[in-house]
């Protein structure tokens, strides 16, 4: 008998070692410390439980153990729930330094609370959440980072009750505090370079407006501020920098500026799209969807955020999905802007699908549905600023076609005159009207003339004198033109200078920026806001584009050089177009002198 005392008490002793063994390996167990990684992602193998009443308390928790679930997401995430999770990790520090950072990088949860417990006592506890002010974080971050101190080789179990109203996502990781550190301000640039370009994108479509009046740029400006403001709500930025201890206006901020995205989006369909002119339908329906984001962000005001939030996100992809489809019908129909304006609303759609569908947990969220809607958006403002552009392209080329009509308009009431004077007179003032910007083009080459040349260049001096702005003016002159006309007519003398003003044309930069042919074969460009180096560029770039060009006619086929003079200056007083234009060409004559095919600047006694 007393010879089966030690294999029982082997089997005694293994089966208590499996027994732990099975404990252990219920606890998911995540080391730090290791010198090869700067961060530690905890995910998957964490442990949870659902509360669906509230009735859990870490009290209840320690002293009665319930049965947990293991997680098998990289990010645990439960989509839309009322209910309290619990999670439930342990993690050991198996290298030298004690402090790390437990960062969860999700702004939106609501309560956010971290037990950290040793031997079944608590030894720290931290409330956080965006119910919170955020003076009361541990650490004043858009993100919520708790700092801890973990011993070496000390066993930390951390319990982590997490509830929001918005979709619930708990991603953790362990930082190192330095790489935090790092990658903190690499996220930063990306999130500021961002920020900065949507900013410009919106600065220059305001300015636009400003200058045009029309009021679909106004609209785009408001879109994108719109979309700025969610965004930066959504990643925890304005409740750092902006409100920072209005918590309940921090959740309904979310969804008024999400439903200020579709209320301008679908305002900016309905004009830039010209949908009254297109389907008097199409127009109806977005005057319906911009009712209802206007009493829908009404009652954002009064509704709590987790009912607001599951009715809006339906709406924003029907709304999406209907700004999209008369895209198509108008690309479909013809209308030429409606190409980039599809493409531009494809890539924002894709991004909010991908961010939606990660909130109702129908794909795992990961860095590319987080930044899907900023990709999305940033491209999209891009494209549509090329649309409006394009768009002012082909209201230009509508004026030329009204030139047109206005002569077509001329002669017809010409041709009536004796039938009907009294219409014949209406039309030919409507007429004289469109002559009057006929009159400022030069009709060999289709750009403005000396007239108008002189008149801008003093409105230009005005201007520039009152914000205290440069402006450049180069003079160009075509290289040996005379021997051009002589040797091979006239008719290909007029085919090089219309070949150089189309260049000139092509090369402008801005629609401030003005080329009007100057005399004979000289030429001039106006270029406001821009100082001596700007304006040499230009030019430079100008003499090897026509250097490059193979002029073709009739027994000529070779390209023509041109010496440009540069002069810029901040007009004072005294200055007047004709000075101005004097010293620019002090500038080509210099060129001329020099050799030909080349730029030269001249400088004032007092800019020297």
């Amino acid at each position: 008998m007393s010879k089966c005392l030690p294999s029982n008490s082997v089997l005694l002793l293994l089966t208590t070692l499996f027994l732990l063994g099975l404990c252990s390996a219920s606890h998911a167990t995540f080391e730090v410390g290791t010198t090869s990684s700067s961060h530690t992602p905890i995910g998957q193998g964490i442990q949870y439980i659902e509360a669906p009443n509230a009735e859990q308390t870490i009290e209840s928790i320690l002293s009665n153990e319930p049965r947990w679930q293991t997680s098998t997401q990289q990010i645990f995430n439960r989509g839309y729930s009322n209910s309290d999770w619990w999670l439930k990790f342990d993690v050991i520090n198996i290298g030298s330094d004690s402090q790390f950072y437990l960062e969860f990088d999700y702004p939106v949860l609501d309560y956010l609370d971290v037990y950290l417990v040793a031997k079944n006592q608590i030894i720290e506890k931290h409330f956080m959440g965006d119910k919170l002010s955020f003076s009361e974080r541990p650490l004043k971050h858009r993100l919520f980072i708790l700092p801890l101190d973990l011993p070496s080789s000390q066993n930390i179990r951390v319990y982590v009750r997490a509830k929001s109203s918005s979709s619930l996502q708990v991603p953790i990781k362990l930082w190192r505090p330095e790489a935090h550190r790092q990658a903190d301000s690499a996220t930063n640039l990306v999130h500021g370079v961002y920020m900065g370009g949507i900013l410009v994108i919106a600065i220059y479509n305001l300015l636009v407006y400003l200058t045009l009046r029309d009021k679909v740029y106004l609209i785009y400006v408001s879109y994108i501020c719109s979309m700025l403001m969610f965004l930066a709500s959504l990643n925890g930025w304005s409740f750092q920098y902006l409100w920072p201890e209005s918590t309940s206006w921090n959740d309904t901020s979310t969804v008024i500026f999400l439903n200020g995205v579709l209320l301008f989006a679908v305002l900016f369909a309905k004009y830039f799209l010209k949908l009254s002119e297109l389907k008097n339908q199409l127009s109806l329906q977005a005057n319906v969807l911009s009712a209802i984001c206007l009493a829908a962000m009404l009652c954002y005001l009064w509704f709590p955020y987790n009912y607001s939030i599951v009715f809006l996100i339906p709406y924003a992809a029907f709304s999406c999905l209907w700004a999209l489809s008369v895209g198509v019908y108008a690309w479909y129909v013809g209308q030429k802007s409606a190409g980039l304006y599809v493409i531009s609303w494809t890539g924002l759609l894709v991004g909010g699908i991908l961010l939606a569908l990660s909130k109702f947990q129908i794909i795992p969220r990961n860095i590319i549905t987080d930044q899907s809607v900023q990709l999305g958006s940033l491209l999209e403002a891009m494209l549509l600023s090329f649309a409006l552009a394009q768009r002012i392209n082909h209201e230009r080329s509508g004026r030329i076609e009204a030139q047109e009509h206005a002569l077509a308009v001329q002669k017809q009431a010409n041709d009536e005159l004796e039938e009907n004077v009294a219409a014949r007179t209406k039309e030919l003032e409507i007429a004289n009207q469109r002559l009057k910007e006929l009159s400022d083009t030069d009709q060999l080459t289709g750009i403005k003339n000396r007239r108008y040349l002189d008149q801008y260049v003093d409105q230009e001096i005005i201007r520039a004198r009152r914000y205290q702005h440069p402006v450049s003016i180069l003079l160009i002159d075509i290289d040996h033109f005379k021997a051009v006309n002589d040797n091979f007519g006239h008719l290909v003398g007029d085919i090089c200078i219309q070949a150089v003003a189309t260049e000139l044309s092509t090369q402008l930069r801005f629609p401030t920026d003005l080329a009007a042919r100057y005399g004979g074969e000289e030429f001039c460009i106006v270029l406001p806001q821009t100082g001596l180096e700007g304006g040499i560029v230009v030019a430079e770039r100008i003499r090897k584009r026509i250097d490059q060009h193979v002029i073709e006619a009739e027994g000529f086929d070779q390209a023509v050089t041109v010496s440009i003079g540069v002069y810029s200056t901040i007009p004072e007083k005294t200055d007047t177009a004709k000075h101005l234009l004097e010293n620019a060409d002090n500038a080509l004559y210099s060129a001329k002198r020099n050799g030909r095919n080349r730029v030269e600047s001249y400088q004032t006694k007092h800019q020297q």
